[in-house]
């Protein structure tokens, strides 16, 4: 067997001539205990063994630093997908090397040139998979997550094989094959990358560190689109067959959308609340559009029964948006979609009181989209202080959304107002640093009544 990494401290494990030993049992969301093992020992254990020819990638999702390979949450299964696929856009010419110094060695043993599986070893294979129906299907496996079948999942993973290759310099097929958890199957590859599945913390930090890097190395900006994750998102957009926003130019070019939740921050007064943003936005001349309940986007009934949710709805959405106005909730996670800044503000996420995340500024900083959090007021009208923890309670429970008592008013009009609008604010609704609009107003007015006085007053004050 021989290893090779990209170095010390690498995120990134090269391996040939290995396999990779499914346990008796595909674990829960709790467990990864496939195992890698050298071929030699493969072929003596007597268990069935698949050979995977080319350059193979095994893709899972991580939360924190606990051991927790839950696939089924968009979230970090979307973090990880374009954290891998970063990773080795950004060590492509390291990698590169790697490749023809292994491909040297192996003396035209192992085929090293092109793409092989995609394997996903924490995807069951008792998984349901389908493929939605009618038109806004894509071909793309649909499976079976959290109670319905969704094409993102797959898509996600065939765009970072497709961007991984595409940073090698192999070939790849349109739609890479995929390879989930078969209980007692050996694979073995020709060669492997894997993302050090095991140890490590979540791949939403993963990202978030690897922004930073970036941008201290200059290597990505501070503002603007991030040309690293030009190939992820390239090949995604093919894959849904549908055109990147750089094809696709909608009327109007601002257009604010808005899409809530039925299951999670439901506003009760969602009707009003409608009425008063579409206000904001057409009194400044943007296009306002409802697009509903997340849980209907891309939505289609499957003939025996049962959804399925198709890719290409979801990523148009995003991708013809210039703002979108959203709830916190995995279905954050299409932002990856939308234009970079300055062609689109972003997302505009409303948070309730009580409630806090950085896990979509991550991503937004990662593609060069724009981020901005309105917050809830307290019962006292002041900001709510971020919780050191995500209170699930506070993020599902269904509100009332009062413009008087909370940012997202005043930060829909300072974007709507702006040209550009900012790269991203936090929860007060302007700039990091900035005052909320009220007190920003307050301190104004008495500036103006300060220097209203006489001159002899101005000084005795």
């Amino acid at each position: 067997q021989s290893r090779r990494s990209t170095g010390r401290a690498s995120p990134v494990t090269f391996a040939t001539d290995v396999c990779l030993a499914h346990p008796p049992e595909c674990d829960g969301p709790d467990h990864f205990t496939s195992r890698m093992l050298p071929r030699t020992y493969a072929l003596r254990s007597g268990r069935r063994v698949e050979h995977h020819a080319g350059v193979s990638v095994m893709l899972v999702s991580k939360h924190g630093d606990t051991h927790a390979f839950d696939w089924t949450n968009l979230l970090h299964w979307s973090s990880a997908m374009l954290y891998s696929s970063l990773v080795v856009q950004s060590n492509s010419f390291e990698l590169r090397a790697r490749l023809r110094a292994a491909s040297a060695a192996s003396r035209g043993r192992a085929n090293l040139s092109a793409l092989g599986r995609t394997l996903l070893p924490t995807i069951p294979a008792s998984t349901s998979v389908v493929h939605c129906s009618g038109a806004e299907s894509s071909g793309t496996p649909a499976y079976m997550a959290r109670g319905a079948h969704s094409e993102m999942f797959a898509l996600l993973a065939q765009s970072a094989s497709l961007s991984i290759a595409n940073a090698l310099g192999i070939a790849a097929p349109p739609r890479p094959p995929l390879a989930i958890c078969t209980p007692r199957l050996i694979h073995c590859f020709d060669g492997l990358l894997s993302f050090q599945p095991k140890g490590g913390s979540s791949f939403k930090d993963r990202l978030g560190r690897w922004n930073r890097e970036m941008l201290l190395t200059g290597r990505m900006q501070q503002a603007g689109p991030n040309l690293l994750a030009a190939p992820f998102l390239a090949a995604a957009y093919r894959l849904a067959g549908s055109s990147p926003p750089a094809v696709v130019l909608p009327r109007p070019r601002r257009r604010v959308v808005l899409l809530t939740r039925r299951t999670q921050s439901r506003w009760t007064n969602r009707p009003e609340a409608v009425r008063e943003l579409r206000a904001i936005a057409t009194g400044a001349g943007v296009g306002f559009v409802d697009a509903g309940d997340a849980e209907a986007l891309g939505r289609t009934n499957l003939p025996g029964g049962g959804a399925c949710y198709a890719a290409r709805p979801q990523l148009e959405l995003w991708r013809d948006a210039w703002l979108v106005i959203s709830v916190v909730g995995a279905h954050e996670s299409n932002l990856l979609f939308m234009p970079s800044w300055p062609k689109a503000a972003g997302l505009l996420e409303s948070t309730n009181c009580g409630f806090f995340t950085d896990s979509y500024s991550v991503l937004a900083r990662a593609v060069g989209t724009g981020h901005h959090k309105a917050q809830q007021l307290n019962a006292r009208g002041r900001q709510c202080r971020p919780s050191t923890s995500q209170d699930y309670n506070v993020l599902n429970s269904p509100r009332e959304m009062d413009l008087r008592n909370d940012t997202l008013g005043s930060l829909l009009r300072r974007l709507v107002l702006l040209q550009p609008a900012p790269l991203a604010t936090n929860a007060t609704g302007l700039l990091p640093g900035k005052l909320h609009p009220f007190l920003a107003a307050r301190q104004a007015s008495r500036a103006r009544a300060h220097w209203q006085r006489p001159a002899w007053q101005r000084q005795r004050l």
